[in-house]
């Protein structure tokens, strides 16, 4: 068995310039929420692949018909602005095994998941809020989604779908950082970024939660910057990292 498979795009959806979503059919193996898989444009011999290959978090749950993935095309010539241009028909390589440690099975229990990302971090927090897990071991699911613009703020039918199905359970708090929040695209927006709301608690007074190492587990996503800054604020509040050898209430992967 080779450890590329080749998909087939079945949908795209361009959100704005730079966001778009990219829907692939492929024979993959099982993977958990919360990983990531290497794509390779598919006109580039296998052999050739690993060299031009680069990875994206699964967005969509486990078991679902397509692979789902968010991009943000930010340079000319990187492998995202090539998929931007892939329509439904058009063939890639796909990476058989998923990959990677930002999955729910290495978390504890705890009263409250508290996810924090940016951009298109938030992909691995949607493929885990699309599953069964978090409901059963969370008494509350918090996700705070930063992004530049109001137009980066997607998946917004989904959030919409889980507050009906988890009422007082899952709270979204929504983070504008370049322009004033639109209440009409995100009643939960406000304007700020992720690692201050946590320093001054902000982010607390607007949950109407006080996180704990007791209590809370997090798990952060996206901007390398927000990453460092934010677990930094958090480790000096008492909380620590999430390590195999040992347990921790810091969970994070920085996805640039």
């Amino acid at each position: 068995m080779t450890d590329w498979v080749k998909g087939v795009v079945s949908g795209c959806s361009h959100w704005t310039n730079n966001l778009f979503s990219l829907r692939i059919e492929a024979d993959v193996s099982p993977f958990e929420a919360g990983q990531y898989t290497w794509l390779a444009p598919g006109s580039v011999e296998e052999t050739g692949v690993e060299q031009s290959a680069q990875p994206y978090s699964i967005l969509s749950a486990p078991g679902d018909q397509a692979l789902e993935f968010f991009f943000y095309t930010r340079t000319e010539g990187d492998l995202s602005k090539q998929l931007s241009r892939f329509n439904a028909g058009d063939q890639l390589w796909v990476k058989r095994a998923a990959a990677g440690t930002l999955t729910l099975s290495h978390v504890r229990d705890a009263d409250t998941l508290c996810l924090l990302a940016t951009g298109t971090g938030v992909a691995p927090f949607l493929s885990m809020l699309k599953t069964s897990e978090p409901w059963q071991r969370f008494q509350k699911v918090v996700l705070v989604y930063a992004v530049r613009h109001n137009q980066d703020l997607r998946y917004q039918e989904l959030f919409d779908d889980l507050q009906e199905r988890y009422p007082g359970r899952f709270q979204l708090i929504a983070f504008v950082s370049r322009e004033v929040p639109s209440s009409r695209l995100m009643p939960f927006a406000i304007q700020g970024h992720i690692p201050e709301s946590l320093q001054n608690g902000t982010l607390e007074t607007l949950l109407d939660i006080e996180f704990s190492p007791l209590n809370t587990q997090f798990m952060l996503c996206g901007n390398p910057g927000m990453v460092k800054d934010a677990v930094s604020v958090l480790q000096q509040r008492g909380f620590s990292d999430n390590k195999p050898a040992m347990s921790g209430e810091l969970s994070y992967e920085a996805y640039w």
